[in-house]
Order: structure tokens, then sequence, then C-alpha cells
């Protein structure tokens, strides 16, 4: 007996979904490599901005802006497959997730479109040391405005994690009890974020750095894997239920 063609486009919808999960963490991983491959995670001064001219770092840029797209269908997924039994916290989870990816989507795009391409090529193109300077001022101002602007995004990620663990909480399953801890987790590490750079805790600094692309990848590593195991339940639910 074939299975309806409702049941396969239910299942494929949560294996794209973990499909685009997936292409977020591919990102953060070639990120990384950016990074031990001739790109300062910490540039200061004026090369901060020669750096943003380098071919590799604006695809490294262009590259995280992009992979904000797919995660959003990842977050839409885990609201859609929990709404039935918690309508409430899925909703807010994917809500406050979306509040994050439409943050970071904004700044990736300032940092891409304006700063990089537009202001690191105007200090590189002028021999006038009063407009580098000013140039150089601009992009202070940026960063230092970005700190208000964190705060949206960050608290937007704390938010949906929180409501998606409460979402995906289930005693009598242990796949979303262990999914319910990974969000658990990512809350856990975004409130770490929040008190560095808004409650004065400085000393969060280095281990907020340390566990960020080791936390970034097995977290949405994990959703992705998650979200595969959901296509898979589904397809056998609407086996049982046509067999029956």
């Amino acid at each position: 007996m074939s299975l309806p063609a409702k049941s396969y486009s239910g299942a494929n919808f949560y294996r794209f979904a973990a499909v685009c999960a997936a292409c977020y963490v591919v990102a953060q991983i070639i990120q990384e490599i950016t990074f031990h491959h001739g790109i300062s995670d910490s540039p200061v001064g004026e090369q901060a901005i020669l750096q943003r001219l380098m071919p590799l770092d604006q695809f490294r840029l262009t590259l995280l802006l992009l992979s904000f797209f797919p995660i959003t269908v990842g977050f839409a997924a885990v609201a859609l497959r929990q709404a039935r039994v918690r309508p409430a916290a899925s909703v807010l989870g994917f809500s406050f997730s979306l509040l994050f990816v439409i943050g970071e989507i904004v700044n990736r795009s300032i940092d891409l479109f304006v700063i990089s391409k537009q202001w690191a090529t105007q200090y590189q193109s002028t021999a006038s040391l009063a407009a580098k300077q000013l140039i150089a001022e601009r992009i202070q101002v940026w960063g230092e405005s970005f700190t208000g602007y964190y705060f949206i995004i960050r608290i937007g990620l704390f938010l949906g994690c929180l409501c998606f663990a409460v979402a995906t909480w289930d005693r009598r399953q242990r796949w979303n009890q262990f999914i319910a801890l990974v969000f658990a987790v990512n809350a856990a590490r975004s409130a770490g974020r929040l008190a560095e750079g808004f409650m004065g805790q400085a000393w969060l600094a280095p281990v907020n750095d340390a566990i960020y692309f080791p936390a970034t990848v097995l977290i949405y590593g994990s959703v992705a894997v998650w979200l595969w195991k959901q296509a898979q339940d589904l397809q056998q639910e609407q086996l049982e239920q046509t067999l029956h």
C-alpha cells in the first residue's frame, strides 16, 4: 500500500528544514576555517578596516548573512511540529527567534554592504589623513551604537530558545527531551552573552568566546538531526494510519 502524497510532502518539509539548519552549521564551520587562514577574528585599528576589503572576509560575511535565511526555516519547522502540543510556547518560540534572525540579517547587511563595501573602500582610496580619521570614527560610532542593537538580537535568541525548550519537552520521548535540553543550553549561552554585555560581567567574555564555535555547531547540528528524525517519525505515523 502506498503512502498518501501528504505524508511525503510533510516528511520532505522536515527533511528540507533539517538541511536548512545544517546549512547554518556549515556557514559557521567555514567562518572558523577563515579565521585560521588569513583572517583575524579580533582585528583592531586600521587592520580591522582594511581586512574588510579582503575577498575572503567579504565571502565570510556574505555566507553568514545568507545563512540566517535557512535557519529561519529550521525554527519554523520546530514551531510547526510542536504547535499542536504546546501552541503558545511554539508560536512565541518562533516569534522571538524571528526577531533574532531579522536583527542579525539587518546587522550583517549593514556590516557587509555599508561598512565593508562602502566605508572601508572609501578609507583605502582616500589619501587624506583627515578623511581616513573621519571614516574610522564613523565605523567606531557604528560599533558603539551596535551595543544597544545587540541587546535586541540576544534577548530574541534567549527568549526564543527558552520557549522552544518548553515547547519540545516531553517526558515520553527521549528525542524531544534531548532537543529541549539543547534549546535550554542555547538559552543559557545567550544569557551569558547578555550578562557579559549588559550586566557588567566582563569575566564571561573569554568563556563566551571560547565556547561560541563548538557550542554553535553542536546546538544547531542537533536541531538538524532532530528535524530529520521528525521527518522519519511523521512518515512512520502516516504509514501506521494508512495501514489501520
